[in-house]
């Protein structure tokens, strides 16, 4: 009721300001671009379909061109999608679509870094594997390209590889504590979205053993090592919520790896399969002083070994998310091999990193074979906020075993 009697008191000044607002952004601003092109030859049609579906939904507008457009000296061909920057919400497309380069703001001279409040990075292009380029003049006029009228909202379509359809599908299970993390939850609505064939495998299940019979791949999301060995107390929670894997889960985990399976654990419950292993790999970054390093939310470039199964359809290099809980690894494990690797010099791309010599050219993704099985282990966060899709191949990648076979290429599913 306030909230109605607020806007009837004070209609002409709500109005008049949202007016205002408008009027400003459509007039534009001297630092941006007069228009963004995203090319029509996207390799990711995936990617290409999320961003422009985000962009509609905030009330964009993006047309598509019916002929090549000039911009800059650049010929973009027909069909590519151009998004004016005088417009009334023009604000939201640019901060979605440029690239950010987040101050190095400090709580005091010389002191620790001051936390943002959320992240420091989200750019739309470098997440989502798509090319967004700000074109400063258009030599297509803008009148031209609105003539066939805003584009509808596209419909995004989670296409799922071949290999995890049917009767010859991974048999894949997805750890879930009572403690899960955030990140689990993500997960598991992009495998949903994806309508991939997964089991919810909870601490009960695992503490029975005999998990190869059953699996396949476990997947264990981001959460630190005691939390997934003894979740909460007793007395604290109900019993059945209580304990975590315990010694007979932890048992029955190492087991499945020895006899076949093969464990994907992503940034902190890498260290869980490190020490449940015994693995020679260690977090190359975890002792070092937040005045030294830091990286608040941010997208760093990967180098990626091409020869290996678990980089199929990636090009030689990739954007992946890099947070608090990411890591790099020191590696002097025999049986591990390399796969991905943080950019050589400064693998920043946007946002804000702190110290990027501790990162530089470090690995980023390690296979490790033990026994009949294998581990993954994934330094960053491969499906952040499912937004990520540049590094979902590397995941649905992670996920397939050796048993169960690889797809002959995953350039399909960049789609």
């Amino acid at each position: 009721m306030a909230l109605l009697t607020n806007a009837a008191k004070n209609r002409r000044y709500w109005l008049e300001n949202f007016y205002k607002v408008n009027q400003r952004a459509v007039e534009g601003w001297s630092e941006w671009p007069e228009a963004w092109v995203i090319p029509a030859n996207q390799a990711n049609k995936s990617g290409l379909a999320y961003v422009l579906r985000i962009l509609r939904m905030g009330d964009v507008e993006v047309y598509k061109a019916d002929g090549p457009v000039g911009g800059d000296g650049r010929t973009f061909p027909a069909g590519s999608f151009v998004v004016p920057m005088q417009q009334p919400y023009a604000s939201f497309a640019q901060t979605l679509l440029e690239v950010q380069h987040y101050p190095d703001l400090r709580e005091f001279r010389g002191g620790p870094p001051k936390r943002p409040y959320d992240v420091t990075a989200h750019t739309l292009p470098l997440l989502m594997d798509v090319e967004a380029i700000a074109v400063d003049a258009l030599q297509t006029p803008v009148e031209t390209l609105m003539a066939g009228g805003v584009i509808a909202t596209p419909s995004f379509d989670f296409q799922l590889p071949d290999i995890f359809t049917g009767d010859s599908a991974p048999k894949v299970g997805l750890y879930k504590s009572a403690q899960e993390p955030m990140e689990g939850g993500w997960t598991r609505w992009m495998f949903d979205q994806h309508a991939l064939q997964y089991d919810t495998l909870k601490d009960q299940r695992a503490r029975k053993g005999g998990l190869v019979e059953d699996y396949d791949v476990i997947v264990f999301q981001d959460q630190s090592k005691e939390s997934i060995e003894k979740g909460y107390g007793k007395g604290i929670v109900p019993d059945s919520y209580a304990g975590g894997l315990g010694e007979e889960g932890v048992e029955a985990l190492e087991a499945f790896v020895r006899e076949g399976g093969r464990v994907v654990a992503i940034e902190e419950s890498t260290e869980f399969v490190i020490q449940l292993l015994g693995l020679e790999v260690s977090n190359a970054v975890a002792r070092l002083d937040p005045t030294d390093f830091y990286v608040p939310g941010s997208i760093l470039e990967l180098d990626l070994d091409e020869e290996s199964q678990l980089n199929r359809g990636l090009d030689s290099s990739v954007q992946a998310w890099y947070w608090g809980s990411s890591r790099a690894f020191e590696v002097s494990e025999p049986n591990a091999t390399v796969t991905a690797r943080y950019g050589k010099g400064n693998p920043l791309r946007s946002g804000w990193l702190l110290g990027p010599d501790y990162l530089a050219g470090k690995p980023a993704v390690v296979e490790v074979a033990v026994g009949k099985g294998s581990v993954v282990l994934i330094g960053f966060q491969p499906n952040y906020r499912s937004q990520s899709v540049a590094t979902w191949p590397m995941l649905f990648n992670a996920m397939m075993p050796a048993k169960v076979g690889r797809p002959a290429t995953q350039k399909e599913n960049k789609r």
